[in-house]
């Protein structure tokens, strides 16, 4: 079987023997470009222009063949039969999903596409074990070192993937007791983006729920900070709101934070005596709030990935 790692330091594989140089010859760019698109057949003439775009279209299709030709023969001389993994035509180039073959990047997407729609709070035993065995692929970003255009969009949207599979495994493990381990993917995902102010947020109320006061309120100092010198703004008034709780000894963590001086119905306690149509509405308007903020973060780290590719743009134009 075909064996593909394309996260972290990609390596590929035939029966556990490894493909040679795999993933920087040119021809192994161009089969890491058929998996990602997979489930689509590719006309040749698009494809060589694709990956040899300065070159007339002549020279482009060559080069095509040429890359062709060398991932059959580096195929062939691992023991693998070209033809079971690729379909190739005078007009298309594909790649048989039918065929015998492990990708870490199929695995990984399938199994947090299925927990897309859930909350951390409402995964199962099991399906939080799925979702820890997904994140566990993800060894590092996708094809890491290789900078051409084409990976660029599916390292990014593979890596926001990633990160909320953690903040879900974050609320799973807090509503089920096991704080610690819910503060390891807390770690994991500022390690990668410590602007998320939410994670900062799950990370104060595990602490707390530790018993470790000071480290909860030293995580809040942290996201203040971080906020101020990346991206010149202070905490979300909910961040604040919970600080000033835990400041004052007030958070009450087995129901919503209430608000510091204030009894308002959205941030208190659920209680009986909320009409139970009211009730879920305020539930809504939370589960709402959260969708905002997590959306301005993103936005707001898409902003910085543009602000830092400008001057490489530049460069390349002149």
């Amino acid at each position: 079987m075909l064996e593909l790692q394309l996260f972290g330091p990609s390596q590929a594989s035939y029966c556990n023997r490894p493909l040679p140089g795999f993933p920087n010859r040119q021809s192994y760019l161009l089969l890491c470009y058929l998996l990602l698109n997979r489930h689509h057949s590719h006309h040749r003439e698009r494809l060589a222009a694709f990956f040899w775009n300065e070159y007339p279209t002549a020279v482009s299709r060559k080069y095509l063949r040429n890359a062709l030709w060398q991932l059959r023969q580096a195929l062939q001389l691992v023991g693998a039969s070209a033809d079971e993994y690729l379909l190739i035509s005078d007009d298309s180039v594909s790649f048989l999903t039918s065929s015998r073959y492990w990708l870490d990047v199929e695995v990984f997407e399938a199994t947090v596409t299925r927990c897309q729609d859930l909350s951390g709070y409402e995964l199962t035993p099991e399906q939080a074990a799925h979702l820890e065995e997904a994140t566990d692929l993800y060894t590092g970003d996708l094809l890491e070192g290789i900078y051409e255009d084409w990976c660029l969009y599916d390292r990014e949207r593979l890596s926001l993937l990633y990160l909320n599979a953690l903040s879900k495994l974050i609320a799973f493990h807090e509503v089920n007791g096991a704080y610690e381990r819910g503060l390891t993917y807390g770690a994991r995902i500022l390690a990668r983006d410590h602007t998320r102010e939410k994670v900062h947020r799950q990370m104060m109320r595990l602490y707390w729920l530790l018993g470790d006061r000071n480290a909860a309120l030293a995580q809040y100092k942290r996201c203040a900070q971080i906020l101020r010198e990346e991206l010149g703004i202070p905490p979300m008034k909910e961040t604040r709101l919970l600080y000033e709780q835990m400041l004052h000894s007030q958070f009450d963590p087995t129901g919503q934070p209430a608000r510091h001086g204030d009894s308002s119905p959205v941030m208190a306690r659920s209680d009986a005596s909320i009409p139970p149509l009211t009730e879920y509405a305020l539930q809504k308007l939370q589960h709402l709030e959260g969708l905002i903020e997590e959306i301005s973060v993103e936005l707001r780290h898409i902003e910085r990935l543009i602000s830092s590719s400008l001057p490489d743009a530049v460069c390349t134009e002149n």
